[in-house]
This record gives structure tokens, sequence and C-alpha cells, in this order.
């Protein structure tokens, strides 16, 4: 193949950003495309409040085990934050009950978050690609193998275009792609199989995040843990920043989802607040700010009109969404498809730097040309 051809690489999320990392490190042009206006996928924080406080309304948590994003975010200059755990918590059984305290242990292992929020690791390693990599608000639709390359199709917002890469690395959810993508020759029928078969962790779910004053729960003596069988919020935690900037975040119960996607934004807004006030009292300071995240109706995480597939765990990813296809043109890197964390940001990581090792074995002389 041509030397001048770049790498292609569809998706900015940890993932793929970590790909054109180790590529563009060791010298090689990369085109990285990017549906959404934003990189990071989803890890997500947008600033809240008067304070412009990052939250994270994606991915939040690292644990012990997950040494690939201690090792990058120390790369990178990226503060851990401990998350706060021991204390007395709250459990909220139902809206018309009176909520009851319990005591809410150190919890082994401990669990991590990172000071400006997880997609500060995407907009780090971002800024150090050059200016002219990412192209956001642009999607890829086709993809075909020739004898010289690969042409990608992509729908931007000057309409259509075409790219020849190297080789193209998919760094996007393996069931989006069986959606959303088509590919010439078609691929095997088993990795077609796996791609719909293999959930997208978190396309289930939904967060909310609030800002306070100040941490006012903590001067009450309970640790900001909130358990909910009522709504709309499932579990609330601490989500103090460590200059003491106080805020709560969490997940939404089935009915928040459900209210979002029916009575919208607003109303569900509304319903946190008197949640808030159930659970923490009726002289519980009101929200400085609101946000709150929907992954079922993201249409860069799970396909328009195609139902998530709800799990428990992420599962081991089909051993063929690990393998190069294409003779090692076509490869894959989202989270999904690692092998120790499949999911989580670490294997994200893992994906990403394993998609840019198989580049390098499938053109031993594209390991280096620095």
């Amino acid at each position: 193949m041509p030397d001048s051809l770049p790498f292609g690489i569809v998706g900015a999320g940890l993932s793929g950003l970590v790909a054109a990392m180790r590529l563009h490190e060791a010298g090689h042009a990369v085109v990285v495309w990017e549906t959404r206006d934003r990189v990071g996928g989803r890890t997500w924080s947008p600033p809240l409040g008067p304070d412009s406080l990052h939250l994270d309304l994606g991915a939040a948590w690292h644990w012990t085990e997950h040494t690939r994003v201690q090792a990058l975010a120390e790369q990178l200059g990226i503060a851990r934050v401990s998350q706060h755990e021991p204390g007395t918590a709250l459990y909220e059984p139902r809206a018309e009950q009176p909520v009851q305290r319990f005591p809410w242990p150190e919890t082994p292992p401990p669990s991590w978050r990172l000071e400006g929020g997880t997609q500060t690791l995407a907009q780090h390693v971002a800024a150090d690609l050059p200016n002219d990599a990412i192209q956001l608000n642009h999607r890829v639709t086709d993809a075909r193998q020739t004898e010289a390359d690969v042409q990608v199709r992509v729908a931007g917002p000057d309409g259509p275009s075409s790219t020849a890469v190297a080789h193209l690395i998919i760094a996007v959810p393996p069931r989006l792609v069986a959606h959303t993508i088509d590919f010439d020759p078609a691929l095997p029928d088993t990795l077609t199989s796996a791609q719909r078969e293999t959930p997208t962790w978190m396309a289930a779910s939904g967060k909310a995040v609030a800002t306070f004053a100040d941490a006012f729960w903590r001067r009450q003596g309970i640790d900001g843990r909130v358990v909910s069988h009522a709504g709309p919020v499932a579990h609330w935690h601490d989500a103090v920043a460590p200059n003491g900037r106080a805020a709560l975040a969490g997940f939404l119960h089935p009915s928040g989802l459900q209210g979002l996607a029916t009575d919208g934004r607003k109303a569900l807004h509304a319903a946190i607040r008197r949640q808030l006030a159930h659970c923490f009292g009726d002289d519980t300071p009101a929200p400085t700010a609101i946000a709150t995240s929907n992954w079922r109706t993201d249409a860069a995480t799970t396909p328009p009109g195609v139902a998530p597939m709800q799990v428990e765990h992420p599962p081991t990813p089909p051993s063929v969404l690990t393998r190069p296809c294409w003779n090692g043109c076509l490869l894959w890197a989202s989270a999904e498809t690692a092998t120790e964390h499949p999911g989580y940001l670490d294997g994200a990581i893992e994906a990403g730097e394993r998609a840019a090792q198989q580049v390098f074995e499938a053109s031993p002389e594209a390991a280096s040309t620095r």
C-alpha cells in the first residue's frame, strides 16, 4: 500500500483516541471520524453549575486492577480522586414511605474517579494529535476494501466524501456497527452475528448529576449514598470535587428513564428535586444545576429503533471481535472487544492499544517511521 495513506479510525472515544495516539507516536498520519460534536464517546463530563464543575454523565470509575487507566492518567497529569464511600446511607423504599438510614461500609476494592471527569482522558489525548486529525460531526457509512487500500465513505456537514486509508480501525460498539456501517466485501456471517449479539455497555442506562452550594449531606452525617426503589434516580453517590465543590451523581431508575422519554427533561428534573427533598428533608437546599443523560436514545451509542441489550456485567467478547479482518486491514477496538476488562475504561485503553499493535504486526514497516 502507498506509504502516504493515513490510518483511519472510526470513533473518537477513548479506545479510538488511544489507537490514534499510538499510531501518531510511531510517526503515522491518522484521521479519526466522530459522529458527535465532541471527543470522549461514552465518557462525557460537561461543565455544570455556577462553578462549571465537570461531572460524569457516562463512564465514571476505575478500580485497583485497572492499571492502564492509572498509567494513562499519570502520563497525562490527571489526578485520581478516591470515591467517598463510608458513612451513613439512605434507603428510599417508596416515594410515600419514610426514608431509612443504614451504615454504608468501606467497600473493597476502592474505586476512583478522575479530577475533571473521565472525559478529560480523551480530551488530553486528542490535544496531542495534529489539529486536522479528528473530524467531528462525521459519520462513517461505508467501508470498501480494494487491492490498494480501504475506501471509507463518510457523511459530514458538507455532504458525503470518500477517503482512502491503509488500515481502518473500528472503535465504536460492535452492535452499533452492525446496524450503521456497510462493508464491501461483506463481513463473514460469524463476525456479523458477533457484532449484533454483543451488548453495548451502558446503552440501557442513564445518569443524573446535581450541583449544590455546599455538601450539606456531609453536615448531616450522610455519605451521599442513596439507594432508591422509587426513583427517578436509583442510586445517588457523593461526587464532591477535591476543592470542595459539591455535587451528587447517580444512575437513573427505569422510571426516570421512562419519564425522560415521555415527559421530557424539565419534568424529570422537577421529579429529581422532589426526590432529593424527600430523601434529605424538606429543608434540603435546592440544586444549583441538574443535568441528565440517556444512553438509550444516544444515536452514537444505540442504533435508532433498536432496543439495547440489558446485561449485568460486560461479557467476554467473541474471539472474532479481537482479530483483524480483510488481511489485516480492518480491525476492532471498542471497549466491548477488550479481553481483560471489556466495557470499562481500562478495556477501552486495552482495545485501542491492541488494535495499534495489530496494525504494526500486519505491516512491520509501520511499527515506526520516526
